[in-house]
């Protein structure tokens, strides 16, 4: 391979920007991508056919909602080589006359075994620019064979064959990343249904900033998270329910899983605040501000019938959202505080033990600095309960497909009674929980569903935002719920609970 000194840079920047966007972890799929340059990078070897490095990529991109242009930055492990193999391709581009082909280096052994040695040998290493990668042990042990795991995240999973996960953090973010700060100090705090940290790496500038770009956690042995094997059982569900149904096993698990959030919640409860008015009017600026981006992401777009008729509900219900919305402005919302962020049955993995916690990173598209803010533990009940809704459009649209039917009103009834059954059951085990320990983080009896019904409607509109964006074929599931957060909300009558 030519002399490194500059032709790496130009061979990357010739990556093509649809390239990028077929990966999971690449979180602007929705944007115009102007252009591409490195950063920064570092050379872990060079051969003659062959180069393994790590490049900081910077990408230049325009929202569709905005004309001005911003940069963001990905970690980003590669193989650049003269030599074609189809697994992990990213591009391959021609420069200076010669073809390269290059390589997502994330799972790969030579990557895996630079990182460990790097780990256990706490030596840091010299990017170009200056700034360092620099390991933090926290657990002395070494790494084997690697394995991939399913990437369904915006992050990177490589399975280490000593019961270990490296979690790499593709996009740059200043500061340390939640999910390393969360799980670290729930762990101290004696929460044991999270993993255990081996240790981390981060990317330090010269001029004191620092960005975490990689994690190595404890490898739980599971049978699956709780998105996979709730799909599992509501197909069987489905294809049982001229047998009788009964949702009990299913209701049990749910109040566990609720008991554990609670008992999340409660260790997490020193880190609570008292909020302001202005704490009440940013949730309802949020909701405001999530409904107009995904009416401008619809915009000039087509759907079918179903999905239509939809959207031209939710914008009926423009007036609500933008004037009436504002008699919850003096609600009391209970305490903010630390809690997980983004919170679904993804996050959750079900092991013979029981249930452990995962991905304490919040919402992986928004700023870190909003990701560490404090806030309702409701945050984390409502992304629970919009789970096990998607959960049920997911089991019925997928029925639909398989049958190619247009709609089934026995199935969709049977799935609803579902999820109203394990939403109640959800929040009976949460609120048995959370009342023994910390009672007063949330807010008043009275106003709990309403409070509930705000942060489910502002998470219904970013589902749907996502989705739009990202996976279109599942955009009828937050639409749907956005119009029954909204009824909700309509309710005339006190929607209270009992806190016992």
């Amino acid at each position: 391979m030519k002399e490194r000194s500059g032709v790496m840079e130009k061979i990357i920047s010739q990556i093509k920007g649809e390239s990028l966007k077929k990966f999971r972890w690449f979180q602007e799929k929705a944007h115009e991508i102007l252009n591409l340059f490195v950063k920064d990078y570092l050379i872990v070897y060079e051969r003659k056919e062959e180069i393994l490095a790590v490049i900081i990529l910077g990408i230049i991109l325009k929202t569709p909602l905005s004309f001005n242009p911003f940069t963001a930055f990905y970690y980003l492990p590669v193989f650049i080589s003269k030599n074609f193999k189809k697994a992990d391709l990213i591009d391959e581009v021609e420069v200076e006359g010669e073809r390269y082909f290059i390589y997502d280096a994330v799972d790969s052994l030579p990557y895996v075994k630079w990182l460990n040695e790097v780990l256990t040998t706490r030596k840091a290493v010299e990017f170009r620019s200056g700034a360092k990668l620099v390991p933090y042990v926290v657990k002395d042990e070494d790494m084997y064979k690697v394995e991939r795991l399913s990437n369904k995240s915006t992050n990177s999973l490589t399975y280490l064959r000593k019961d270990e996960i490296i979690k790499t953090y593709r996009k740059f973010a200043e500061g340390i990343n939640p999910d390393l700060e969360m799980t670290f100090e729930l762990k101290k705090a004696g929460f044991e249904n999270v993993q255990d940290i081996r240790g981390y790496f981060l990317y330090e500038l010269p001029t004191g900033e620092k960005y975490t770009v990689a994690m190595v956690v404890e490898y739980i042995k599971n049978e699956g998270d709780m998105w996979q094997y709730t799909q599992q059982y509501l197909k069987d569900v489905i294809y049982r329910r001229t047998e009788g149904i009964d949702f009990t096993e299913y209701v049990r698990e749910v109040k566990e899983i609720a008991r554990i959030i609670g008992e999340m919640h409660s260790k997490l409860s020193f880190t609570k605040i008292d909020i302001s008015q202005e704490n009440v009017e940013k949730i309802l600026e949020s909701i405001k501000g999530n409904f107009s981006k995904l009416l401008a992401f619809v915009e000039g777009k087509q759907f079918d019938e179903g999905t239509t008729s939809l959207l031209d509900t939710i914008k009926d219900f423009g007036q609500f959202i933008f004037e009436e919305l504002d008699e919850f402005s003096h609600i009391s919302l209970g305490k903010y505080m630390r809690c997980h962020g983004d919170l679904h049955l993804e996050q959750i993995l079900k092991t013979e033990r029981g249930y452990v916690i995962i991905d304490f990173e919040g919402e992986p598209t928004k700023p870190i600095e909003v990701r560490r803010e404090k806030i309702s533990p409701l945050k984390d009940v409502a992304g629970m309960l919009r789970s096990f809704s998607y959960a049920a459009y997911a089991a019925y649209f997928n029925y639909l497909e398989k049958e190619m039917k247009r709609e089934d009103e026995e199935v969709e009834k049977l799935l609803i009674s579902w999820e109203k059954e394990v939403e109640e059951a959800f929040i009976e085990g949460y609120l048995k929980a959370v009342s023994e320990e910390a009672s007063d983080v949330l807010p008043k009896e009275e106003n709990f569903l309403k409070v509930l019904a705000l942060f489910k409607l502002d998470k219904a509109l970013f589902e749907g935002i996502y989705e739009v964006n990202n996976r279109p074929t599942w955009f009828k599931i937050p639409l749907k719920g956005i119009l029954e957060c909204i009824e909700e909300l309509k309710k005339p009558q006190e929607m209270g609970v009992s806190y016992g």
